[in-house]
């Protein structure tokens, strides 16, 4: 009995001590498993077959995979067992029927595989499954020898058009003048030629002597636009070895007018490749304003055809069409824009023209300027030599900068005194003398026409003393609650990234009374960006809605903050009137208009005599139309007289 019972327990553990035969499902799914995660060194370590292994090297495997998947754009693989139920004990290979499948950048891979496995005892008699694996599990019908070609069609680049339609960067076709080096006689013709096209004989050579030309290449020297045809058919007549033909090119028709907004195209170089996916030597990227800030929906997408080559002979397995580029649409009036360029353009200087009751920004010019059509059609060596000649740098935008709002932020010092409540239109501060003295420190006024000042005759004579004291009054708490609710310190909510933001003071506060003093007429350490002074100015002549400003058209308009109620919208209204009508700024009084407005003068650098010199103004027949310029270096110009007077010609410029 009791060997019996011992012979039975010898049995149950010897039989506990067996494995239970492997599955090749199980297999086969751990295996599909990893293979979805792409860890290509465990499939093949851990499940591939050893015959499988000495045909490929692990290294060629992982390199094979990444290759075509990658070439492909491969997402959301997923792979399928078919046949559950495939006898496979006993057995010591194992067919299995599986669906592979994953998306591409053409179309949808999926097709039908036979997982072949190979049942393998170690020396202990243990079952293994292992994959014999075949390089069509990477591709359809794919050998390791086969080869892949990929053709790119580029995509046509959206254009930027201002909102009437007018197209501020285009897809144009132009002329494409070039030379043929063996049959052009540089001596002879060269310095004629490039007075003809106002381009520098340096840049003609270099055009057709770069490192790839060869003699009988024709090599394009610059692009031409339709309206310089007789010209063109002029030099092909004239010169031998010269000819031209025709291509698209990205044109901006505005040239200088535009140049700061819209920016331009180059070709992309060697860091930029790293940089940015998707991009392939030779193409074109926008690389500053609006070209740059929306090159994603402006480049469009390649067109690509791939094929395969196999054995000799090649086949395409996959192609899209390229798709178009999108169109961007800007508030901006380009002729509008043009003629205040014009008026700017022999200026250190910005300016932006805002429609105060919709936020949209409808001008915003940077001067001095570059023509970006060098870039995509070539040089023009006048302009070049004039720039030189004013010795200023014309690739400088200033548009994403702050600046010293000199005596225009007495507006916003009244704005604040009035919400406040600290500030009594009507009252009048005693001021005998040009000087007053707060903290050891002197605040100076230009005008002594009044000794007892109210607002009126503060704005009128542009008093710093009188906004220095009533700054005083508002007191430190109340003046930086009030500048907040102006939106001093937020991310100006513009489309044209990245503006610097407004600040109060170097430090994000007032820590005495002396700088706030200061800051109140425009001299302490506050620097405003001009789109969000015209803004804040705008802000008035809407009755105290301040827009949120806009420079997309497809934006919708609205109120950015309330800043001032309408019966103080009104005064200030009334008293920036007050200003041409009676006070300092009358050179502004134009026939026809109600101009009104603050100038403001920020010296930058006392010791070196450097002023801005800024004008805002507005019409009071059409408060559509509100104006912010601010121009460089005006001190021995009459100061902000001048910018009045250059506001005053553009006025003008848009009655003609």
């Amino acid at each position: 009995m009791k060997k019996g019972l011992f012979t039975i327990i010898l049995l149950l553990i010897l039989a506990g001590c067996q494995k239970e035969p492997v599955n090749p499902y199980d297999v086969l799914n751990d295996y599909i498993t990893i293979w979805e995660e792409q860890d290509f060194s465990s499939m093949y370590e851990e499940y591939l077959q050893p015959e499988s292994k000495e045909n490929v090297p692990l290294q060629l495997f992982e390199e094979k995979h990444k290759e075509v998947y990658e070439l492909f754009e491969m997402e959301n693989l997923q792979v399928e067992v078919l046949d559950q139920e495939v006898e496979w004990e006993g057995q010591e290979t194992v067919t299995i029927p599986g669906k592979i499948t994953y998306d591409t950048f053409a179309r949808k891979i999926d097709y039908e595989v036979n997982f072949v496995m190979d049942k393998v005892l170690d020396e202990e008699d243990n079952e293994h499954w292992y994959i014999q694996w075949e390089p069509s599990f990477i591709f359809p019908e794919y050998d390791l020898t086969d080869e892949f070609e990929i053709e790119y069609t580029k995509a046509t680049r959206g254009e930027i058009l201002d909102s009437k339609g007018n197209k501020l960067a285009a897809n144009e076709e132009v002329m494409n003048l070039h030379i043929t080096p063996e049959k052009f006689d540089a001596d002879k013709d060269l310095t004629q030629l490039a007075q003809m096209i106002d381009m520098s004989e340096e840049d003609i050579i270099k055009e057709y002597t770069v490192s790839w030309a060869q003699p009988h290449y024709a090599m394009v020297i610059k692009d031409f636009r339709e309206k310089d045809q007789s010209l063109i058919w002029e030099i092909v007549n004239e010169f031998e070895g010269v000819g031209n033909n025709r291509s698209i090119e990205r044109v901006y028709p505005y040239e200088e007018a535009t140049a700061h907004l819209v920016g331009y195209i180059r070709e992309i170089n060697g860091e930029e490749l790293e940089k940015y996916e998707g991009y392939k030597p030779g193409d074109r990227l926008g690389v500053k304003g609006i070209e740059g800030l929306y090159e994603q929906q402006l480049r469009g997408t390649k067109g690509m055809e791939v094929t395969q080559i196999k054995d000799g002979s090649t086949k395409t397995i996959a192609r899209t069409e390229p798709i178009r580029g999108e169109d961007i649409t800007l508030t901006i009036d380009a002729e509008m824009q043009a003629k205040l360029y014009e008026t700017m353009k022999d200026d250190a200087g910005l300016a932006t023209v805002i429609d105060p009751t919709t936020g949209k920004v409808l001008s915003l010019v940077s001067t001095p300027a570059y023509d970006p059509n060098y870039f995509t059609m070539g040089p023009t060596q006048s302009k070049e030599d004039r720039l030189k000649e004013l010795g200023i740098d014309s690739n400088l935008n200033r548009f994403p900068y702050t600046y010293s709002p000199g005596s225009t932020m007495k507006l916003l010092t009244a704005i604040i005194g009035l919400e406040s409540g600290k500030l009594d239109p009507n009252h009048q501060y005693d001021i005998h003398d040009k000087q007053w003295d707060i903290g050891g420190s002197k605040v100076t006024r230009v005008y002594e026409d009044d000794k007892k000042v109210d607002l009126v005759s503060g704005l009128n004579n542009s008093d710093n003393i009188y906004f220095a004291k009533a700054a005083i009054d508002i007191g430190i708490k109340d003046f930086e609650e009030g500048l907040a609710k102006l939106g001093i310190g937020e991310e100006l909510p513009f489309a044209y990234p990245p503006v610097s933001n407004s600040q109060i003071s170097n430090s994000g506060s007032f820590d005495n009374e002396v700088l706030l003093a200061h800051t109140a007429y425009g001299q302490g350490e506050f620097l405003l960006n001009i789109v969000h002074l015209a803004s804040i100015y705008g802000g008035v002549v809407n009755d105290g809605s301040m827009m949120k400003p806009l420079l997309l058209e497809e934006e919708s308009s609205d109120v950015w903050k309330d800043i001032v109620s309408p019966e103080n919208a009104k005064l200030l209204q009334n008293n920036l009137r007050k200003t041409v009508t009676e006070g300092k700024s009358s050179v502004a009084s134009l026939p026809g208009r109600e101009i009104a407005g603050k100038t403001g003068t920020a010296e930058i650098k006392k010791e070196e005599r450097l002023e801005n010199g800024l004008w805002v103004s507005y019409d009071q027949k059409d408060p559509t139309l509100l104006t912010a310029m601010l121009i460089e270096d005006v001190i021995d110009r009459g100061g902000s007289r001048y910018t009045i007077e250059l506001t005053n010609k553009f006025y003008e410029a848009l009655s003609n």
